[in-house]
């Protein structure tokens, strides 16, 4: 053998040695590598005895090896649940929520050949424990916190099985409720209401007053929503979901109720699920009554003189308001991945009313010098229709690749009637009789289109277009009895016709990625409104056209039980058009409404920063907030002359506010859930742009407590009790205020009957009661009302009970403000 061959050999030998290093140094990183290969884990997690989606069940992924954590989610609105980046290995489940117990699966292996695995069904089973030899079932949480959001289910709370939407919004966390139905959020009356993901006519103070709380699934509350959501309302979103079953087979469920002062309410909730198809309604009907008292002690001064004129003006009435709300719809399972729904709805609300107001002025020296009464009955009627359809497209089967559009159209037609008659004593007139008549007519459309894909494993992107329009008409005159000819003569100075187009083009961009534990989700909205308002009694026209973006940002970091999340966005509360129409509206003769044609947008930034702690029986979520706002909106209230006062919206300078928010979840011994919340919050005005104080502030606060208690397996008692701060106003304050509700539950027949007793404001503490104080006004009032209501009634629930099919997807992406 030559030398070069043995070189040749020699090198050869080299080069298998060096490979073969190369290969046992890389072999380790090779298999660590494999066995780091993400796989997927995913599944459904369902009640086992109504097969209905549990929302929010903690999915904790632990190695059968040392049972410690790998990874961990919550189940969403559908109990859907997807694990990424799981690595090869051997696995269990454990699956548990608040009121069931808590399961593990059998062993699951993800590797090369099976790296996406479906678990199907996770069966969630009541948990229960044994007292004196009587099984005690726990009753499923009432609220439901996450940090972006809280889930308010309605059906759990006795006193939705009798009260109105108003009456359980005062129950949730962050959400006040005044005697007059008007809803509150962190202290901020700009409010967006929607009825399913929509913006809705029925989301008014008055239909929410009225609406049957029975015919509702459940309630959600989002405070700093993302660039999909319409910017419209200070203090963010409140979402009220109507029930629709999806059970297959037929199903229904009947209930009544008969309370005091003649009170009636009842619903009936129907459904035919074919598998493909599935046929839903409602039906709800509702007498309530109502009796109202108030006191208001007033001193107008003239600075000039330093006399003064003091009114003390009492009134008392009652009202007997009735409604009826329908819903009849289909949703139709075109395909696997197709799928189409239409529905309608319908609302007629009608109040009647009685009234009388006393008046009494004096002058400096404390002398009358004038007294009359006014009589008043009046009647309104509101009818709302609705009609709704959407499709939606599943491009894959994780549901993750989306496009849905939704077309909605709603009419709403209000007239009113009112007839009054001053009796005057002092000094002697002839009485005086007027007639205001009113007729409102409001149409929405309402066009959106979304789109939502995956860009990559860890990404995803959602972007939409919609288009909004809203035409309001408004007639209102006002005749006076003339006794000498014996015919009523149209007042033309108190005549106002009012019309208005408003018409909203918004797109909007999402983009969502997470690395690790650390997600973000980053948007922009881009909205041009065309504003186009008619004071047809001035034959004036005003017209505006603006463009606006409105990023947001959600940034959150999560390990095990414990999540953080920084919120930005800025939001917009536009002014309606009757606050901007300048034509008085005289409520009495002695008060007036005038509208601001100058009224400019509020301008809001939001900031939250949330952190979420989930336990097994415990779940904490406190939540710092700051709200900067331009050119907010007060309410003014100033003397024309001696006896006639004016009110009127004005912009602030500005308006901020700052505090905390906690809520949470505690589940006792098994037997009992409580619920609670408490916020406080600094807020800080400066109205000297309007004539008043640079800066004023206050700290106010609230408190909310629900428990449910179950006695035994078939009996559930509830408390609730609330606590409202005092709270600050321009020109003054309002004072404190709190109440009480109980409530029984009887079970009989394995729930297919439920007999329910409720009493709302068990001590009749509802008193409203506001302070005024200005150089010219000093004003004390105090409203009280009948709040203590009782009920009496039944649920009946009948049908297959077959399995829940695929639930409908809500969107919520455009709103309107409810002030």
């Amino acid at each position: 053998m030559g030398r070069d061959e043995k070189q040749n050999g020699n090198l050869m030998k080299q080069c298998r040695i060096i490979t073969l290093l190369v290969f046992l140094i890389s072999l380790p990183v090779f298999l660590h590598a494999q066995s780091r290969f993400p796989g997927v884990i995913s599944g459904k997690t369902i009640d086992g005895n109504t097969k209905a989606p549990v929302e929010y069940t903690n999915i904790v992924l632990k190695t059968v090896k040392s049972d410690s954590m790998v990874n961990g989610t919550v189940s969403d609105s559908t109990g859907f649940f997807q694990i990424k980046n799981v690595p090869f290995g051997t696995y269990v489940i454990e699956y548990s929520f608040i009121g069931y117990e808590k399961k593990r699966t059998d062993h699951i292996t993800v590797d090369r050949k099976k790296s996406k695995i479906d678990v199907g069904e996770l069966n969630l089973v009541s948990s229960s424990v044994t007292m004196n030899e009587v099984t005690v079932t726990a009753e499923r949480n009432m609220m439901i916190t996450k940090i972006d959001r809280k889930v308010f289910n309605v059906q759990t709370d006795i006193q939705s099985q009798t009260g109105t939407v108003s009456d359980v919004l005062q129950t949730i966390p962050s959400i006040s409720v005044d005697m007059d139905g008007n809803i509150s959020l962190r202290g901020s009356g700009n409010v967006t209401i929607l009825i399913d993901g929509r913006p809705s006519v029925m989301g008014t103070a008055a239909n929410l007053d009225q609406m049957p709380a029975s015919l509702i699934e459940k309630i959600e509350v989002i405070t700093n929503p993302s660039a999909k959501y319409k910017p419209d309302g200070t203090a963010g979103i409140i979402n009220i979901i109507l029930k629709k079953e999806q059970k297959t087979g037929f199903n229904s469920t009947l209930g009544a109720n008969a309370g005091s002062n003649s009170r009636f309410n009842t619903n009936l909730q129907l459904n035919f699920n074919t598998g493909k198809v599935n046929l839903f309604g409602s039906y709800g009907y509702r007498q309530d009554y109502r009796w109202r008292s108030s006191d208001l002690q007033s001193q107008t001064i003239d600075t000039t003189t330093n006399n003064s004129v003091y009114l003390t003006q009492t009134s008392e009435g009652s009202a007997r308001p009735s409604s009826h709300l329908g819903q009849l719809g289909l949703d139709w399972a075109i395909s696997k991945k197709d799928d189409a729904g239409i529905s309608g709805t319908f609302n007629f609300r009608q109040v009647k009313r009685n009234d009388v107001t006393n008046y009494l002025y004096r002058d400096t020296t404390l002398q009358t010098t004038e007294q009359f009464w006014r009589d008043h009955t009046g009647n309104e009627s509101e009818t709302s229709l609705g009609l709704k359809a959407n499709y939606e497209h599943t491009f894959n089967k994780e549901n993750e690749h989306v496009l849905r559009a939704d077309f909605e159209y709603q009419r709403d037609s209000e007239s009113e009637e009112d007839d009054y008659n001053n009796v005057y004593q002092i000094p002697v007139y002839p009485d005086q009789k007027t007639r205001s008549t009113a007729n409102n007519k409001e149409e929405n459309i309402n066009l959106s289109v979304n789109y939502n894909r995956p860009l990559w494993s860890k990404a995803s992107m959602e972007a939409g277009y919609e288009g909004n329009i809203q035409l309001t008409h408004q007639d209102q005159r006002v005749d006076d009895w003339m006794p000498e000819s014996g015919q009523w003569i149209t007042d033309t100075t108190q005549a106002n016709r009012f019309y208005a187009n408003q018409t909203v083009h918004a797109i909007f961009t999402t983009l969502s990625c997470s690395w690790g534990k650390f997600s973000m989700m980053a948007g922009l909205r881009a909205e041009e409104t065309l504003l186009n308002l008619e004071f047809r009694t001035l034959n004036a026209i005003t017209k505006s056209d603006y463009f606006a973006l409105y990023p947001t940002l959600h940034l959150s970091l999560a390990s095990g039980k414990n999540e953080w999340q920084l919120n930005y966005s800025r939001r917009v509360n536009r002014p309606d058009g009757e606050d901007m129409n300048p034509v008085p509206e005289y409520r009495d003769p002695r008060n007036i409404f005038v509208g601001n044609p100058n009224l400019k947008p509020e301008d809001i930034h939001s900031i939250e920063l949330g952190y979420s702690l989930r336990l097994e029986n415990l779940t904490l979520v406190p939540t710092l907030f700051y709200r900067y706002k331009v050119h907010g909106f007060t309410i003014v209230t100033s003397n024309l002359n001696d006896s006639v006062l004016v009110t009127t919206i004005d912009n602030l300078a500005t308006d901020q506010s700052a505090g905390i928010d906690l809520s949470g979840t505690w589940q006792i011994a098994k037997i009992a859930n409580l619920n609670f919340s408490t916020s406080g919050f600094y807020s800080q005005i400066d109205a000297s742009n309007i004539g008043y104080s640079a800066n004023k502030s206050t700290f106010s606060w609230n408190a909310k407590l629900n428990a449910s208690i179950s006695i035994t397996k078939t009996t559930l008692f509830q408390f609730t009790g609330q606590y409202r701060s005092e709270m600050l106003t321009a020109q003054g304050n309002r004072q404190p205020t709190w109440v009480i509700n109980l409530g029984l539950r009887q079970d009989l027949w394995k729930r297919k009957i439920l007999l329910i007793a409720t009493v709302s404001d068990l001590f009749n503490s509802q008193t409203m009661k506001s302070t005024v104080n200005t150089p010219l006004l000093v004003q004390e009032s105090t409203r009280n009302r009948d709040g203590r209501v009782f009920y009496a009634g039944f649920v009946f629930n009948f049908g297959t009970n077959g399995k829940k099919s695929k639930d409908v997807k809500f969107e919520f992406d455009t709103g309107t403000e409810n002030r």
